[in-house]
């Protein structure tokens, strides 16, 4: 069983490097949108414009409103691919965390509720649910612009666990009465909760937003080229 301040220093290990591993491959992946941009700018200027009996600066205009039509949306993609990618490696890791927070979440309100059991009201459950997960979240000590989205996310994080919890650990485990609840029987309510089955219909999305964006991407840079084709 993990640690209460081992699973601390795992959220908050995973928000820092959320906003940091965020910010750094936002900046990479608009590099890389911008130089994709370029490049398509030159291949457009060289089978497109190069041959074109037009005056210098009719041809400069065109030029610089492809380089903001293809190094804006070249941008804008590469954020979509970042941020798509980001969350799906966020979610991958998020997994064993959330086991850890689920199955500490459950012994606390165990621990905090002596007379539980399954004549329990849902709601009397719920609200402990709650207060145990302002507390978890209080130490985390979430502050600034980042950690109010942090908090937001982990908000969200607190929410689905409620939901797991709820219809399923306490479902199984308030069968018998609390002094015939074990260790083994938390770990067992804990591990039949499968994250990974809740999670892969979110991850299977990302990757299809991510081969989504890209087919757009190309229909997008594409359309300058089928402007000049056609005309």
């Amino acid at each position: 069983m993990t640690q209460k301040p081992q699973i601390l220093q795992f959220w908050r290990q995973f928000f820092t490097d959320l906003f940091i591993g965020t910010f750094k491959k936002i900046v990479l992946f608009s590099l890389a949108g911008l130089a994709g941009g370029v490049i398509t700018l030159f291949l457009f200027k060289w089978f497109m414009i190069a041959d074109l009996d037009w005056e210098s600066w009719i041809k400069t205009v065109v030029l610089l409103s492809c380089l903001l039509w293809f190094g804006g949306f070249g941008v804008i993609h590469a954020w979509i691919f970042a941020v798509a990618q980001i969350m799906e490696k966020k979610f991958i890791e998020a997994v064993h965390g959330l086991h850890d927070l689920l199955d500490l979440f459950t012994r606390e309100v165990i621990a905090r509720m002596p007379k539980i059991n399954k004549s329990t009201s849902r709601e009397e459950i719920e609200k402990q649910f709650d207060n145990i997960g302002k507390d978890f979240q209080n130490k985390l000590r979430l502050k600034g612009i980042t950690g109010w989205i942090a908090s937001i996310f982990f908000w969200v994080i607190l929410k689905a666990l409620k939901i797991l919890f709820l219809d399923n650990v306490a479902e199984e485990l308030f069968k018998n009465p609390r002094d015939q609840i074990t260790s083994s029987d938390i770990e067992h309510a804990v591990r039949r909760v499968s994250v990974e089955i809740i999670l892969a219909p979110i991850t299977d999305t990302l990757v299809l937003l991510q081969i989504g964006n890209g087919i757009l991407m190309l229909l997008i840079f594409s359309i300058p080229f089928a402007i000049f084709w056609l005309t």
